[in-house]
């Protein structure tokens, strides 16, 4: 009988739960750190002009403060980004920001200040929906030329102001490009990734074609010309009765366990010809250093046909890419077992579920349901508080579809 191809999963979760490790994400991101030389300079600055601008104590404290605070949300951006925080919720920091950034301008009175502003139009392209977040930098800048024109002459106040508004637009096609370009770099290590288990796959195909290649090779050549070599020395030997040299009779002997060792040797052969998927499974490993991807493939878990063999990695492959983009998890447990005449595949993780009872039908989840349709496969999603800790317990919580 056909083994069936089942699937368990809980690898979709929150629509709106993106993944978007940016290199403005963390702390210590790419495009972070300049952004904390550039804080610092325009802190520096407007710090050590207090005096000069003739600042009251309160208002070079609270000046003082709301700078401070502009980093601290800053940072927070960044932290949230990492551990792959809802659009929302970054556009809201970058909102504060863009408010933040005048009010420093506005207490502080040193138009290095705006360099904020510049900070602000670089997080933009790390937002997906950022029209809130423009809308408030545009804001911004609008407060940044009024506090101009009342402390320059006129057509400096204008150079200034667009000179801060030239460095916005740079800031943020430098980190447009920046980001296509991380994002790109993570498409091609995925491509690889595939394009490797592919290439196991295609090997261990090849392998097990070849074993049944030389099983049938030895049974339809080697094995029928024995067994007539073996008829004839019987023949030969019944012909001349007792009369038969020990030569002959020793002859008989060697063909027949020639013959016994033919038949064994095409027996393992084909008791090995399934496809192993061990390998082609791990390939599709991202290795990400936030995220513990682990695999548990048990030896008897194989198939024999190449077509299923790759039906069950791309299935593998649709469970891994949904968990990374859409649950937050740190941990993805990928395991293939046979539970009765069943072989399982199952993908499962300690991130977010799906909000509702029924999981959304999404283009990767219809396309697993067709590719498993051919196999007479199944494929089902269950929410469970974490992944199956162990071989023991799968029976219990694990084995269906």
């Amino acid at each position: 009988m056909i083994p069936q191809l089942g699937i368990l999963t809980r690898v979709w979760s929150l629509g709106t739960t993106l993944d978007r490790r940016t290199p403005g994400a963390g702390l210590l991101g790419p495009l972070n750190v300049p952004a904390y030389v550039a804080w610092l300079a325009a802190a520096s600055s407007a710090l050590a002009h207090a005096g000069a601008f003739a600042l009251s104590y309160p208002q070079w404290i609270a000046g003082s403060a709301v700078l401070i605070l502009f980093l601290v949300v800053f940072g927070a951006r960044a932290v949230l980004e990492e551990r792959s925080a809802s659009d929302a919720t970054l556009g809201a920091t970058v909102v504060v920001q863009a408010i933040l950034a005048p009010l420093c301008l506005w207490m502080l009175n040193d138009h290095l200040l705006a360099v904020l502003l510049v900070l602000v139009a670089a997080q933009l392209p790390m937002l997906h929906k950022r029209g809130t977040a423009i809308a408030a930098l545009t804001l911004a800048n609008c407060a940044l030329f009024v506090w101009l024109a009342g402390s320059e002459k006129g057509p400096k106040a204008i150079q200034v102001g667009l000179a801060y508004v030239a460095f916005q637009l740079f800031a943020f096609f430098v980190t447009k490009v920046a980001c296509a370009a991380h994002e790109s770099r993570r498409e091609l290590l995925r491509a690889n990734r595939e394009l490797q288990a592919a290439r196991a796959l295609v090997a261990e195909g090849a392998r097990a074609q070849e074993r049944l290649r030389l099983s049938r090779e030895l049974h339809d050549i080697a094995g029928h010309k024995l067994t007539a070599l073996k008829l004839q020395l019987a023949l030969e030997v019944r012909t001349q009765s007792g009369t038969a040299s020990p030569t002959l009779r020793r002859s008989l002997t060697l063909a027949d366990e020639l013959l016994t060792d033919i038949r064994t040797v095409v027996s393992a052969l084909r008791q090995e010809d399934a496809i192993d998927l061990r390998a082609a499974l791990l390939a599709l490993n991202p290795g990400i250093t936030s995220v513990a991807v682990k695999f548990d493939v048990e030896a008897d878990a194989v198939v024999s046909d190449i077509a299923k063999a790759e039906a069950l990695v791309r299935c593998a492959q649709e469970g891994l890419t949904n968990a990374l983009r859409h649950s937050g998890a740190s941990e993805i447990l990928v395991t293939l077992f046979r539970h009765g005449q069943e072989l399982v595949l199952s993908v499962e993780d300690n991130g977010v579920g799906y909000p509702s009872a029924e999981p959304p039908l999404g283009n990767g989840l219809r396309g697993l349901r067709e590719r498993l349709e051919e196999f007479q496969g199944v494929v089902s999603l269950n929410r469970r508080a974490r992944p199956c800790p162990s071989r023991a317990r799968r029976d219990e919580n694990c084995a269906g579809g």
